[in-house]
């Protein structure tokens, strides 16, 4: 994968989090995700990438991060099954902001992206597409960790 395209989204993520939340997050070593590797994470948002570049884009998070956001955007829930749709409708917007400010500073491309759609569950799976190596940038912050996974092709 074109380093270029994992920089765009890992500039968008943290431009996205100082923008939007107030967070400040620290970019880790980009690593590369084996298929079968497991994970800690609760929520993910998915959505695809097309166009001369072309693949999927996800947002990985836990459900306390997820509240923690909701709560930083100043969004109060009534009850937890309101509350589970609202974090599910942040994690969406929140990919496609990341998605969108990472495809516009690609300038030199033409590029679509999909809406996102959100899958919820400990341990959920995503069937890659063999395009190309699945590279996850991790990031921390004070409310907890994050991950953009992106599998892409120029």
């Amino acid at each position: 994968m074109d380093d270029t395209l994992l920089a765009a989204f890992r500039s968008a993520a943290l431009d996205t989090f100082k923008n939007m939340f107030g967070v400040d997050a620290k970019a880790a070593t980009p690593v590369e995700l084996a298929a079968a590797d497991e994970h800690g994470w609760d929520i993910t948002g998915l959505l695809g990438i097309a166009g001369q570049v072309h693949g999927v884009v996800a947002f990985r998070l836990t459900s306390s991060l997820a509240a923690a956001l909701l709560a930083r955007s100043g969004v109060e829930a009534s009850n937890d099954g309101d509350g589970r749709a609202l974090e599910s409708g942040l994690v969406g917007e929140v990919t496609n902001i990341i998605a969108g400010t990472a495809t516009s500073s690609l300038s030199q491309f033409e590029i679509e992206i999909a809406p996102p759609v959100v899958v919820r569950g400990p341990n959920h799976k995503i069937n890659w597409p063999a395009i190309a190596p699945v590279m996850a940038q991790g990031f921390t912050t004070s409310e907890g960790t994050f991950e953009i996974d992106l599998c892409a092709k120029l």
